[in-house]
């Protein structure tokens, strides 16, 4: 399934509508091949509205399917973007704090920063909790626990900090838990479906016409399928979520901050 998620859309779109239609004729022919000889008419009645029925149905639990894959792909964008504005803050309090360890640990988010941006979450794909990424976090809450706290600013500020560092090793856990392939369970069902909708429809007339709007129907399908799961792998393929948010933080100077 790598190599499938590797493709680019157009490419992975192909190949999802070339393994749906093609199949799917294939098995419609069999099918009718075999009831032909006792087909009769109150079969090929009971057929057709079994097939309406199970065509309406399989394509509104796809629907469903694909808006389930879509909120956990958001999840996963809004935990990137909270991680960005979490950022952002510490960057603040760190240079409020104005220490030399402060501006080590603000220099270390930073690399943070810079090293996702350039890495693009491929070391965290691959190696979660061996990644860079892991390991600069580490260390960051490590030094944030060692920052001054002399004075009562330095001690607010340096609970605070801790406070915010915990929050994004949080957000980054969110993308840990995204960066396995996962096919949806639904996705099981809706296949067996799509054999059920096939074997109904092998009570039509099997002629040019049908053809051409059962594939266009397979199509659809296929569409739709391939985008739940790629919205259900949010960390891989060509949908994969980009870190633009900390982008952002850098365009933005947030590490040149005037005071």
């Amino acid at each position: 399934m790598n190599t499938f998620l590797e493709l680019s859309v157009i490419n992975g779109l192909l190949t999802s509508i070339l393994g749906t239609v093609i199949p799917g004729i294939v098995f419609i022919f069999i099918v009718r091949r075999m009831v032909i000889p006792g087909l009769k008419k109150q079969h090929e009645r009971v057929g057709r509205l079994l097939f309406r029925v199970s065509a309406a149905l399989l394509a509104l639990l796809i629907s469903l399917s694909y808006a389930n894959e879509k909120v956990n792909y958001d999840k996963v964008v809004n935990s990137l973007e909270e991680e960005a504005a979490l950022i952002a803050n510490v960057m603040l309090k760190l240079r409020i704090h104005n220490t030399p360890l402060a501006e080590d640990v603000r220099h270390g988010i930073m690399e943070y920063v810079q090293f996702t941006i350039d890495d693009g979450f491929e070391d965290v794909v691959h190696n979660p909790y061996l990644s860079k990424m892991w390991g600069t976090m580490v260390r960051l809450n490590t030094f944030a626990r060692e920052l001054d706290e002399s004075t009562s600013k330095h001690r607010l500020l340096k609970e605070s900090i801790i406070i915010d560092i915990n929050q994004i090793t949080t957000t980054l856990q969110v993308r840990f838990y995204s960066t396995k392939f996962r096919l949806p369970y639904l996705t099981y069902i809706l296949a067996f479906g799509l054999v059920i909708v096939w074997s109904f429809f092998a009570v039509y007339r099997f002629d040019t016409i049908a053809v051409v709007f059962i594939s266009l129907y397979n199509t659809f399908i296929a569409v739709l399928m391939y985008f739940v799961v790629m919205l259900g792998n949010p960390m891989m393929g060509p949908l994969k979520i980009t870190p633009e948010s900390f982008m952002t933080l850098r365009e933005m100077g947030i590490d040149r901050l005037p005071f």
